[in-house]
């Protein structure tokens, strides 16, 4: 919560929107937020069962999903962004007086995807009675076929992590070539950085998709899962949305606070409201001051 209200803070009094990555950065904030507020329910669901009610349950249901698509969305248009930045520069330059005005629509329909994405767990998601425990699931009526089922889950599932992983893959494996062959004099760190984003999405979010889809395949085969591994499919997904929930937390490390301009905004900010004084926020700001070089490729898009 603290490092993404940073993000939105810092853009909001401080720190003025130049570009698309931009945008979707402070978009991405605004879905990790929305996100990180179902924790409490989550947490109490897992200790005590779901205690809020039908109508609780189809509302967490929905907005977890909203922003958990939405995030991988954002994620996804960060990457082509940057492809677009490093990779296309001379395209992106004639473009960059129209780039924030199409991220802005880019995301509004990001956002109406997101919702579309999320309309089954909306209509289905209910508080039921088993085994005298109550829980919050997604169950459809029995008069909804299988194929309604598979499209349902496995659409969310291709749109809202596969397609968006591979992007990712191809634009940074396209930037990763394109730094390498260059002479850039801050590449290594540009290179680091992208294997860090890289890393961090798979071994944080993989696990939790790869049991949604094992969920969904359970789900599409039989309508009654046996006791013990009803239990264990359970705490496989507490265990890793828990991981999901911590990619959360690190997105505004990833994608904002390792930038140098960035972190001068966030000093600036702290300076206006009283935290540190000026010679402190001069001090610190000529301690993160970034190493020059004119001959060097522009890899900015990757330090905000």
């Amino acid at each position: 919560m603290l490092g993404n209200a940073l993000v939105l803070l810092t853009y909001g009094f401080t720190r003025k929107i130049k570009s698309m990555t931009d945008v979707y950065i402070i978009n991405l904030a605004v879905a990790d937020i929305l996100l990180l507020t179902t924790i409490p329910f989550v947490a109490t669901d897992a200790v005590s069962g779901w205690v809020f009610g039908n109508a609780m349950c189809k509302c967490v249901q929905g907005l977890h999903s909203i922003d958990f698509y939405s995030g991988f969305i954002f994620l996804t248009c960060i990457s082509v962004d940057r492809y677009i930045e490093i990779v296309q520069a001379v395209e992106a330059h004639k473009m960059r007086h129209r780039t924030i005005h199409y991220s802005k629509w880019v995301s509004i329909m990001v956002w109406i995807g997101s919702i579309l994405l999320t309309t089954p767990q909306f209509i289905y998601s209910k508080s039921v009675l088993k085994e005298g425990w109550y829980i919050c699931k997604m169950i459809f009526p029995e008069n909804v076929t299988t194929t309604v089922k598979g499209i349902s889950n496995f659409s969310q599932i291709i749109l809202g992590f596969v397609i968006p992983f591979f992007v990712m893959v191809f634009c940074y494996s396209v930037i990763v070539k394109t730094l390498m062959s260059s002479r850039s004099f801050e590449k290594h760190k540009a290179l680091k950085v992208i294997f860090s984003l890289v890393i961090v999405f798979v071994v944080f979010q993989f696990p939790y998709s790869l049991v949604t889809l094992l969920e969904t395949t359970d789900l599409l085969g039989s309508k009654q899962m046996p006791c013990m591994e009803s239990r264990h499919k359970n705490i496989a997904l507490i265990v890793t949305s828990s991981l999901a929930y911590i990619r959360c937390c690190l997105n505004p490390i990833l994608y904002a606070f390792v930038g140098v301009r960035f972190r001068k905004d966030v000093l600036t900010l702290l300076k206006n409201i009283g935290c540190i004084s000026w010679t402190r926020h001069i001090k610190y700001c000529s301690s993160v001051k970034p190493r020059q070089n004119p001959a060097a490729m522009d890899t900015s898009s990757f330090y905000l």
